[in-house]
């Protein structure tokens, strides 16, 4: 009964605690949210359900798929809280939004009802403005595209729960079979928060992230994204969505992580970057959802159950490893000066950023055995046993869709490399700097070490949230074999029995034992030193990040556009945003269209007025009669 009070009084702990200024504000959000972190935890391992409701419009409660969130997203919280001790030093109107963004999300997770919900949302969003648009160095723009798309996400959520009041008389979360087309829709608004496409053309998700403090940039990215694809499982969970709703998740989410991964691998700005590879990742979890949608509808719980724990392995390796990167990319851009990396001449001696980097780096490299190799792993092991279950078109779109994550993983590597390369070369500070900032990067990339070793133990750890969706365990997702003991192997099954193995566990160990030979061994032999390829740049340069990513411009120049450029015997590049072209030429269609119509139409002739009106009025009288 005091569980959800408890939780709403340590999130808005740090809220209060900003009247004794920014600092005590950071320090109670740490404290207050590793309380809800190891609280949640608690609850879901426990099955811990309750709920509450004030009348036909007020709801809260909590149950397993709330408790897992929240657990991942007050990690999140508690380590970016550390990290703003440091790096935000008096602005009280920066550390304020920052707590109530929070705040909101945690209403958001325990709502059960649409107006609760929507003013979570509503709130989460305009606190997200103000972090944005206090930046005195940040022009008008950046947060008014912000605001406009927060607005529009509302606006479809407003619509979806219009179209569900008129169907079932209440504002209360109910289960029902609700119209698939109302239910994308509102999914629409939860896709406008996590970039992906339709609305990854206008790319307003880099542009706003990438002007936003850090920690508003790890809110957005490591959060905000989380929260949207916890209110779509919140609503498929109160649904019953088809074949074809999964299909179009599917499909949605294979181009939006292919596209991402492209642009993030050629972006030059330290934020952009992982801004990119949130839509990326964003894309990735949209496809567990379709394979969990598609596996459920179609008679395959133990696939389903697969998806989903992939799903939640994916959602805690992004948060921690997305949480870190931007952190890394926080730190470069206040030692340097600038966002760009080609600016950054030399990384931090600490010890802390350099681990912290790289860890999180990998992670989202999708390389095991860290949390995001073990959910790229869980995802494409989906995607293979959905094209092998006998049913032609869904088996060309798990390969399709596959392929279409395979490249996207692969081509992630490049912009993970680059930004941790560039980043932590040389020697930028004249001393080791172990603060705050540091020690929060570290400790997301131990934490997303130990999700990635430890994960089996994860997948048995999330079972409540796995059974309130499919009414199995996980417990037949993790086994043992030969010398791998039981618990410490990770098995996918399709419906001919034992598909995959894994064991991150194992896998760190023997990578660290074989390592260790090689460094052993390595010591004796002699270095060389090669010719460096300049990708472009002049003859006697460095590689600087820029040209690292030439191959790829390139390679792809049909889609970056890529137009070469010579100026006496040297060579150089130049691109062009796509996506942006594309933006300007609807956008140019539109206004001609708008031009069109309003000289054909309003065009101050009372005949055609008159004509108007009395076309109007026919058809609502043939309505009304019908």
């Amino acid at each position: 009964m005091i569980i959800i009070p408890f939780l709403l009084l340590l999130s808005i702990a740090p809220v209060i605690a900003n009247m004794y200024g920014v600092k005590p504000s950071y320090r109670t959000g740490a404290v207050s949210f590793s309380v809800v972190a190891i609280t949640s935890l608690y609850l879901m391992l426990e099955g811990y359900t309750s709920y509450h409701a004030a009348g036909q419009y007020i709801a809260v409660g909590i149950d397993p798929l709330t408790s897992g969130f929240l657990m991942i997203l007050a990690t999140v919280w508690a380590l970016a809280s550390l990290y703003s001790t440091e790096y935000d030093q008096g602005s009280i109107s920066n550390s304020l939004t920052y707590n109530m963004a929070m705040f909101a999300m945690v209403i958001l997770l325990l709502s059960r009802s649409f107006p609760v919900f929507l003013s979570a949302w509503e709130t989460m969003t305009i606190s997200g403005y103000f972090l944005i648009g206090m930046r005195k160095t940040v022009g008008p723009i950046p947060p008014y595209v912000f605001l406009v798309y927060g607005e529009l996400s509302t606006l479809f959520i407003i619509a979806m729960g219009s179209a569900i009041y008129l169907q079932t008389g209440t504002m209360i979360f109910v289960h029902g079979p609700y119209n698939e087309v109302l239910l994308f829709l509102g999914i629409m608004g939860f896709f406008i928060k996590m970039g992906v496409m339709p609305f990854q053309i206008t790319e307003w998700l880099p542009i706003a992230h990438g002007n936003a403090t850090t920690n508003g940039s790890i809110l957005f990215s490591a959060t905000m994204t989380t929260a949207a694809v916890y209110s779509i499982l919140r609503f498929i969970l109160l649904s019953e969505p088809g074949i074809f709703f999964g299909s179009l998740l599917m499909s949605i989410g294979a181009f939006s992580l292919l596209f991402a991964s492209i642009y993030s691998a050629s972006s030059e700005h330290v934020k952009m970057l992982p801004a990119y590879s949130t839509i990326e990742n964003g894309g990735a979890m949209l496809i567990l959802l379709g394979a969990f949608v598609i596996a459920s509808d179609s008679g395959y719980p133990g696939i389903a159950a697969f998806a989903l724990a992939g799903l939640m392995v994916f959602v805690l390796a992004h948060s921690l490893a997305k949480c870190g990167l931007f952190m890394f990319s926080g730190i470069m851009e206040k030692a340097s000066g600038s966002p760009e990396i080609k600016d950054y001449h030399g990384g931090s001696n600490s010890t802390y950023y350099g681990g912290g980097g790289i860890l999180n780096s990998i992670s989202l490299s999708g390389m095991l055995p860290l949390g995001g190799g073990i959910g790229e792993w869980m995802l494409l092991e989906t995607l293979f046993i959905l094209s092998i279950i006998g049913n032609s078109p869904l088996s060309l779109l798990s390969t399709v869709v596959g392929a279409a994550a395979a490249l996207g993983g692969g081509i992630s590597i490049i912009s993970m490399t680059k930004i941790f390369g560039y980043g932590s070369r040389g020697a930028h500070e004249g001393k080791r700097k172990e603060g705050a900032m540091r020690t929060a990067l570290l400790l997301a990339g131990i934490m997303v070490f130990l999700a990635g070793i430890l994960s089996s133990f994860y997948i048995m750890a999330i079972s409540p949230v796995v059974q309130e969706f499919t009414g199995i365990s996980t417990a037949g997702i993790i086994s043992g074999l030969l010398i791998i003991p039981n618990g410490f192997l990770i098995t996918s099954h399709s419906s001919t029995g034992l598909f995959g193995v894994v064991s991150p566990f194992f896998v760190a160990l023997f990578i660290a034992l074989f390592s260790g030979i090689m460094i052993v061994v390595g010591t004796r032999f002699r270095k060389r030193e090669v010719s460096t390829w300049n990708g472009g740049i002049p003859e006697g340069d460095k590689l600087n990040s820029f040209a690292y990513a030439n191959s790829l411009r390139l390679t792809m120049k049909r889609l970056y556009l890529t137009k070469e450029e010579r100026e006496g015997k040297l060579y150089s590049e130049r691109t062009f945003d796509a996506f942006w072209l594309t933006v300007v030429f609807l956008s140019r269609k539109t206004v001609g269209f708008s031009r069109a119509m309003g000289r054909a139409v309003m065009n101050s002739s009372l005949a055609a007025y008159v004509f108007y009106i009395m076309v109007a009025f026919f058809l609502v009288m043939i309505y009304v009669a019908s």
